[in-house]
């Protein structure tokens, strides 16, 4: 008798599938892994675990200079950001500009972000971090897709 029971995986390593985030590339080309402000954690959609939803984390632990395209997906997403202050975690450490349906904010409080499906968002730039900043983003779309493409 063969167990069809679902199984879950674990993943400890890194993997970005091509296509995912080539913005990032231009500005990285000249640079080391070490000198990229943003240390990317962990990445999960369906092409590294098949069945799963798109998720990943980062840690920003410098302001940069690079800004994030602003695009919208045909899903809804969550977007946060938290702040590494044990003694206040609603404390951001920094601040970060972000975008939804065309209008910006700055943001400067451990949030997390609902975006509908369709609505346009981006325009996410670190511009100052203080501490390091603890970032995840989710949606319940199979793969990680971008109009345009991020």
């Amino acid at each position: 008798m063969t167990d069809n029971k679902p199984k879950a995986v674990v993943i400890t390593n890194l993997i970005v599938p091509k296509g995912v985030h080539d913005f990032e590339s231009d500005d990285l080309a000249d640079k080391s892994p070490v000198d990229d402000p943003i240390k990317r954690v962990i990445y999960m959609d369906d092409r590294v675990v098949p069945g799963a939803f798109y998720v990943e984390a980062a840690w920003a632990v410098d302001s940069l200079p690079r800004e994030h395209p602003e695009h919208a997906h045909d899903f809804d997403e969550i977007v946060g950001f938290v702040g590494s202050n044990m003694a206040d975690t609603t404390d951001l450490g920094g601040e970060i500009d972000f975008s939804i349906d065309g209008e910006k904010m700055t943001i400067t409080k451990t949030c997390f972000i609902f975006v509908p499906a369709g609505v346009t968002h981006g325009g996410l730039n670190f511009r100052k971090i203080n501490r390091p900043v603890f970032q995840i983003a989710m949606s319940p779309m199979k793969r990680f897709v971008s109009d345009p493409p991020t």
